[in-house]
């Protein structure tokens, strides 16, 4: 009798230890970890061109060779008249998309505007650094 219920208790333990959560599924991708911003973002007028300059942070350096990353460069422009609308919000297009590893961007400007410039990294297609400070200036 004493061996029946040794048994017993075995084959339960056993079902029991069997019986978990459920069937576990494949493995998941870590999420990718979203690029800090672009820095210290300058520029240089010469003539009708400017000329953006930037750093990128420092944990962002070690991957500069990624071809993944790229730099997204946005431009929004209000013309320097007395009726311009200077409450209104800016509508930023992108100009350019450079290589990570280039941290300077020139491109042809008008005169006549205040010009607005801001950057963010891309990782693939989907993943996106938060816009860098913005940087404004005019050219008369």
């Amino acid at each position: 009798m004493r061996r029946r219920i040794i048994f017993v208790a075995m084959v339960l333990l056993m079902l029991t230890g069997s019986v978990g959560c459920g069937k576990k599924g494949p493995p998941l991708p870590p999420l990718p970890l979203i690029p800090p911003a672009p820095i210290e973002l300058t520029y240089q007028l010469a003539a009708d061109q400017v000329t953006l300059q930037w750093k990128l942070a420092p944990e962002l350096q070690k991957k500069a060779g990624d071809s993944d990353m790229a730099v997204e460069v946005y431009k929004a422009s209000r013309e320097l008249t007395e009726g311009a609308c200077q409450g209104c919000p800016l509508i930023f297009k992108k100009t350019a998309e450079v290589p990570l590893t280039t941290l300077r961007h020139g491109e042809s400007i008008e005169r006549g505007y205040l010009y607005f410039y801001r950057l963010r990294i891309i990782q693939g297609n989907a993943v996106f650094s938060a816009y860098s400070e913005t940087l404004s200036f005019d050219l008369e």
